[in-house]
């Protein structure tokens, strides 16, 4: 259940993070430079959480889970 919760978590993450990110790209028609909206984007706060969602979302798909519950009885 904890697995579970923790992929809804850091899948919504990354969801909010991109959605972010595509914002930034509105600061084009301000006028400036794809480049230094590049550079904005890998310096911001959503990227490093995009980054940390997407480990983390790998960690609870790509790790094996036990075989064996924990409260079940030899």
């Amino acid at each position: 259940m904890t697995r579970f919760l923790v992929f809804l978590f850091s899948y919504c993450v990354i969801v909010i993070t991109i959605a972010n990110l595509l914002f930034y790209l509105n600061y084009s028609a301000l006028g400036y430079d794809y480049q230094q909206i590049a550079l904005f984007m890998l310096q911001s706060t959503d990227f490093t959480m995009l980054v940390v969602a997407s480990i983390l979302l790998l960690f609870t798909v790509c790790v094996p889970s036990p075989s064996q519950l924990p409260f079940s009885r030899e």
